[in-house]
């Protein structure tokens, strides 16, 4: 039998919902904010599982074109080389769907580390700074749409779903 995550993490709302939220101390403040705030983020996780691999590749597509404007760039050699393989090694793993949830992370927190290295050991080039922020917008929204669940968003109404926007290019 293959688990399924989704309703195991299910059964642990439910479970904590159900068993432990009613025997946390009602007069303890901070562990009722604590269990509910645990529960509404494994409901929030939930919600975004079926999607998170999509959005973990459109992640590494969005940074590694920005890393390819970058190398286009004058920076410098050390930088250059890093950030190259760096790229090949994300388009590598975008190419091989065998490729799970965890590599995808792994591949875009070092894509996007490496990136930060290179704007860091770059600062007199400006025009990184223009790259930057052409792609940023993709990433932003892309954030604000997973995280528009946890209700910090003061337009929340003007947050687009997550699926609609791996659908823009």
């Amino acid at each position: 039998m293959i688990p399924d995550i989704q309703l195991q993490l299910k059964s642990v709302a439910k479970s904590l919902k159900d068993n432990v939220l009613p025997a946390v101390d009602p007069n303890n403040e901070l562990a009722q904010q604590q269990i509910q705030l645990s529960i509404a983020t494994l409901e929030i996780a939930l919600n975004n599982l079926p999607l998170i691999h999509s959005v973990l590749r459109k992640d590494i597509e969005q940074h590694l074109a920005m890393a390819e404007q970058i190398l286009a760039t004058a920076i410098e050699q050390h930088s250059k080389k890093t950030l190259t393989q760096l790229s090949q090694k994300a388009a590598q793993v975008l190419a091989d769907p065998q490729q799970g949830l965890t590599q995808l992370q792994h591949e875009a927190r070092e894509l996007r580390a490496g990136i930060g290295e290179t704007i860091a050991n770059n600062p007199d080039l400006t025009e990184l700074e223009a790259i930057v922020f052409r792609f940023s917008e993709t990433t932003v929204d892309l954030g604000r749409a997973l995280n528009k669940p946890m209700g910090f968003e003061a337009s929340p109404n003007d947050i687009r779903d997550v699926a609609s926007l791996l659908n823009t290019p």
